[in-house]
């Protein structure tokens, strides 16, 4: 884990002891090992000047190009599973798995190949984010059946880029690391039927990807979802 990732899951586990209840936990608050699942939305956000300037790049040994239209596709369907363990009854640790979706870019405009006449060009740019996550866990009761949860984390993006480019022919390159990215989160869960709990959470993933290579972006989760505690 990287080591700007660990104040923060320090601060988490302070403030888990200094307002958890000294008092015996309500019937409906679950300890253990738990799964769970859940599936929603997200949004990916990305600089769009970075795809511009890597299909440039594709286009380089060809000509120039100059791009007229564009259309970003941010949002798509996402989803995650998780297994923890709450080691108390209001703080735990979490692993879980992230698929966020995937973005999509695409641009039309003028080709001016070497030494031939211009014509239309096209580019799709497609940035797929999935990996996994270990988190820290604050769960607070705040009625007889519901809990607010708050996570902080690591993810670990797996981060594939693959750009598109129809001019001589249909050429496309495909860019991907792996590298940490801060994970933040909150929710809140309704207990029923003894150890089922359902689930509404929003993750935001930020700094994720590589700079020199895929690019930085952020992304926001919300999902819906179940969990079972044993």
């Amino acid at each position: 884990m990287t080591r700007r990732l660990l104040f923060p899951l320090v601060l988490v586990a302070l403030l888990a002891g200094a307002i958890a209840p000294a008092g015996p936990a309500c019937a409906q608050d679950l300890s253990g090992l738990y799964f769970g699942a859940s599936a929603g939305r997200s949004q990916i956000g990305y600089d769009n000047s970075s795809y511009a300037d890597q299909q440039a790049i594709i286009a380089a040994p060809y000509g120039t190009v100059q791009w007229t239209r564009y259309s970003l596709h941010k949002r798509s369907d996402a989803w995650w599973v998780n297994t923890g363990y709450m080691h108390w009854q209001y703080v735990g640790v979490e692993a879980s798995y992230l698929h966020l979706g995937e973005l999509t870019y695409r641009t039309s405009g003028v080709f001016t190949p070497n030494s031939a006449a211009p014509r239309t060009v096209s580019a799709t740019t497609s940035l797929l984010s999935r990996g996994p996550a270990l988190s820290l866990v604050l769960r607070v009761p705040v009625a007889e059946s519901l809990d607010v949860n708050l996570r902080v984390g690591d993810y670990y993006a797996r981060t594939t880029v693959r750009n598109g480019l129809a001019v001589t022919s249909y050429d496309v390159t495909t860019t991907s690391t792996s590298g940490s990215s801060l994970l933040l989160g909150a929710g809140a869960s309704y207990v029923f039927d003894g150890h089922w709990s359902a689930r509404l959470d929003f993750l935001h993933i930020s700094g994720a990807g590589d700079a020199a290579t895929t690019g930085r972006y952020s992304a926001g989760v919300v999902t819906l979802g179940a969990s079972y505690t044993f």
